[in-house]
């Protein structure tokens, strides 16, 4: 019995084993996973920012800095050419007895001053104190412009105030004090001072350009004259004569420092009246609100839409790669 109970279990099938449970991820290792799938994640988005964003930003912020003093010249220069226009329209809705008046004022004191300046605009010295700059200031004084110039060649188109003080010449052009006041007649001669090189506006900058035959404009109190250019002079700061009165001429000089930058010598144009009529009067007087541009501001210009070709041409090839790679 026992032999078969013995034999009876040796021919029982053995109990199937027990299956073990499958291993669990640790969670240390799903946290080490997620970690560093974030810190790829922060990588690439480091990489994009100083790859692609910190270098347009700081491109861009160049191209604004180097665009800013074209872009404030600009916004000065119709500013200025806003004020001459409004100058005309200020005197043409004066009374017209005050108008004549004043320009019968300012006949009368250049027939008695007619010794012409002796001192250079930006050298020689001026009591503003004296009784004779004060009689000065009280012409043409309805409003604190005495007249406006326009030079078409070169896109000028000013106020033009009493003096050559800094801060008018800083944003406008200057009457020269012992110079005939601008209201034309036989035997005046009217100088006008501009500077040339000005951070802030470009004001007589390219009257360089300003050709024999060219013509420029005046409009006085709603006296509205026309300048032929006939002379123009490079000459030494001293050299003043040539600011003097001709007798039964009537003459406008303008002037600025030349050569640009280095202000050794006065640039003198100078020009003399000739007659003109309506048509030409009202084209000279409007639509003079043009773009001034200067050497450096063509440099300028061309510098940023390099930049901003190069910055393109960076950026397509940067996310071309980043389409080809993924």
């Amino acid at each position: 019995m026992a032999g078969a109970a013995a034999a009876g279990a040796a021919q029982r099938p053995p109990a199937a084993a027990a299956v073990a449970p499958a291993p669990k991820v640790q969670p240390e290792i799903e946290a080490s996973v997620a970690a560093a799938e974030k810190q790829a994640e922060d990588k690439g988005k480091r990489n994009v920012f100083t790859t692609t964003i910190l270098p347009l930003v700081l491109v861009l912020l160049g191209v604004l800095v180097l665009s800013y003093p074209m872009v404030a010249m600009q916004w000065n220069n119709y500013r200025q050419a806003k004020i001459a226009e409004q100058y005309a329209s200020i005197i043409q809705d004066q009374p017209q007895a005050k108008v004549y008046e004043g320009l019968e004022h300012a006949e009368e004191y250049n027939r008695q001053h007619s010794n012409g300046p002796t001192y250079d605009p930006w050298t020689g010295g001026v009591d503003l104190k004296s009784p004779e700059y004060q009689e000065y200031l009280s012409q043409l004084a309805l409003v604190d412009t005495m007249s406006q110039i326009v030079i078409p060649s070169i896109g000028v188109n000013l106020p033009v105030k009493h003096g050559t003080e800094s801060d008018t010449l800083d944003s406008a052009i200057g009457h020269l004090f012992g110079s005939s006041l601008p209201v034309g007649g036989e035997s005046t001669h009217s100088v006008l001072t501009g500077h040339t090189g000005l951070t802030n506006s470009t004001l007589f900058d390219n009257l360089t350009a300003v050709k024999e035959g060219d013509a420029f404009y005046l409009n006085t109190y709603g006296r509205k004259m026309k300048y032929l250019v006939d002379e123009i002079q490079v000459v030494l700061p001293d050299k003043t004569d040539k600011l003097g009165i001709q007798e039964g001429r009537d003459l406008v000089t303008l002037i600025t420092c030349t050569p640009y930058g280095i202000n050794s010598h006065r640039l003198l144009v100078t020009g003399h009246r000739v007659p003109m009529d309506p048509e030409e009067e009202t084209r000279a007087f409007t639509k003079n609100n043009t773009i001034v541009w200067t050497w450096w501001m063509i440099l300028t210009v061309v510098a940023v839409v390099l930049i901003l070709l190069v910055m393109l041409i960076l950026g397509a090839r940067a996310i071309y790669r980043r389409m080809k790679k993924n």
